[in-house]
């Protein structure tokens, strides 16, 4: 992938992941907790593929995205931000697999949200494109 793509596809994830965090917001507000943690989860899936399309890097599945995260934004992201989308992405499997139960919101997490996660990963991305954008314009 050249950079005017790698640019151009990290700029289409941070949109599908500005998207979904809306979706979670909207659904998180009706209470059905396993939809609206789907929903945040591909927030952060997405914004996180953002940044690791502008480092160069392709993530070939789920856990394989996490891991490429650790490995390349480890000190970059914080350390918070890093077990929560860890959390987001367990919960995502429960959510979306496990029709036994509904998530409650004591489950999802009993000390707050996910939203810094996401919220992180999402300054990050948008931060690294318009960097990229930056270095672009300047040649």
């Amino acid at each position: 992938m050249n950079a005017p793509n790698r640019k151009e596809n990290a700029a289409r994830e941070a949109a599908l992941g500005d998207d979904a965090l809306r979706a979670a917001e909207a659904v998180l507000a009706l209470r059905p907790n396993n939809d609206a943690v789907s929903r945040a989860y591909y927030a952060a899936f997405h914004h996180a593929r953002a940044l690791l399309l502008l480092e160069g890097l392709e993530p070939k599945s789920h856990r394989g995205l996490f891991a490429l995260l650790e490995r390349h934004f480890a000190g970059r992201l914080s350390s918070e931000a890093l077990s929560r989308f860890a959390r987001l992405q367990t919960f995502r499997g429960l959510a979306d697999y496990d029709a036994r139960d509904r998530l409650s919101s004591e489950e999802l997490d009993p000390a707050g949200d996910e939203t810094p996660a996401v919220e992180d990963l999402r300054k990050r991305a948008n931060d690294g494109l318009v960097k990229e954008s930056q270095r672009y314009r300047a040649k």
